[in-house]
């Protein structure tokens, strides 16, 4: 279910004794601690293309139909305020509200946090697989840029073309083997931030109303 909105997503619960938002490095380190419901998240990186997904996306979504599942965690977690996951819920809900007002306010500062290899290299890998996560909420939303038969639009190739199902094929929309498929991947990292703002654009005249 989908509502048509501006608000930025809660980030306090009517409870009389609430964690303030878990930094950072600590939701990284939270993220990857195995738990009982796996997140969609592994990590900053993905989180970060999850949210970045959500944010220029083509519609607005109950923050935390999306949000419980992306921490791996029940929506009852956002009625105790003094529990790690309702720090969680908090920490994402901050980083959800900072993340749009980048994207509306100064789009040029907006940097995609990337993973980095053990060689130091960047890698977008997770990025866009969390990306790819939050479309696959409701893809039909996304055919516009993601028709049913044909290749993704340009902005999805350098997204779609590290992402695969969990059979390790291509997912619906993403290049075929090939030089400009690997080109796309070499150049990612690149492309991806110009991409997402044009994504974001792109969507804003029905999504918000200009």
């Amino acid at each position: 279910m989908t509502r048509r909105s501006t608000k930025p997503v809660p980030s306090s619960a009517a409870a009389s004794v609430a964690r303030p938002p878990m930094p950072l490095d600590e939701l990284d380190r939270w993220l990857r601690t195995p738990r009982p419901r796996t997140p969609i998240a592994d990590g900053l990186a993905m989180l970060d293309g999850f949210l970045t997904a959500i944010v220029v996306g083509p519609v607005t979504y109950e923050p935390l139909g999306w949000i419980c599942p992306l921490l791996g965690v029940s929506k009852d977690a956002y009625c105790h305020g003094d529990t790690p996951e309702f720090a969680a819920i908090a920490a994402v809900a901050k980083y959800h509200n900072a993340l749009a007002a980048t994207l509306s306010e100064t789009p040029d500062q907006f940097t995609p946090r990337f993973d980095r290899s053990e060689s130091g290299a960047v890698d977008v890998g997770p990025w866009c697989r969390g990306f790819h996560a939050a479309i696959q909420l409701n893809p039909k939303y996304w055919r516009p840029l993601l028709p049913a038969r044909r290749q993704a639009h340009l902005w999805l190739i350098p997204i779609l073309a590290h992402c695969t199902d969990p059979d390790g094929r291509r997912v619906p929309g993403a290049p075929p083997p090939g030089p400009l498929t690997e080109l796309a991947r070499f150049d990612a990292h690149r492309n991806i931030p110009s991409a997402v703002v044009a994504m974001r654009e792109f969507w804003a005249p029905t999504r918000y109303g200009r």
